[in-house]
């Protein structure tokens, strides 16, 4: 597959041990994306595809991800293809199809997050304002350093 990277996917660059700038990117070569579901612009299945209920119950799971909003129009058109295979699915469930669907969705639809690190593609953090206060109401942080160095300079 063109585009794609041989070997592990790459590590968050907040857990990396070094923070040496990406050489193929440069910087640290991430797309960061909101985590919200994307309410976005969301194009309709074409009359050529036939799904049913369920089918479109997947459809909207799917667009309704954070990463869709990455989505390029061939990643719709993939994604249209495979409704009738995931309705199969359901239906009758089985190795072979879900083998299918799992190959044939992969990376193209950054499911996963071995997907996303692939793609370079990390979600925000969510800062919880909660945690914002309780920190600020908190204790104040003690001086370690200076409270030692009395101990050690205090006559015996």
């Amino acid at each position: 597959m063109a585009g794609r990277r041989s070997g592990p996917p790459p590590k968050n660059p907040e857990d990396r041990a070094r923070r040496n700038a990406d050489p193929l990117t440069g910087a640290d070569g991430w797309t960061e994306i909101d985590p919200t579901p994307h309410d976005g612009d969301i194009p309709e299945i074409p009359d050529w595809i036939t799904v049913g209920a369920v089918g479109r119950a997947v459809y909207a799971e799917l667009a309704a991800l954070p990463q869709a909003r990455l989505y390029g129009m061939g990643t719709w058109v993939q994604l249209w293809m495979t409704l009738p295979l995931v309705e199969r699915y359901l239906s009758r469930p089985g190795s072979e199809n879900y083998k299918a669907i799992t190959s044939t969705l992969g990376a193209a639809l950054r499911l996963t997050e071995d997907d996303l690190q692939r793609a370079r593609v990390r979600i925000k953090p969510v800062i919880d304002e909660l945690d914002d206060e309780v920190e600020t109401t908190s204790s104040p942080v003690v001086d370690f350093a200076e409270e030692r160095r009395a101990r050690l300079l205090k006559p015996a």
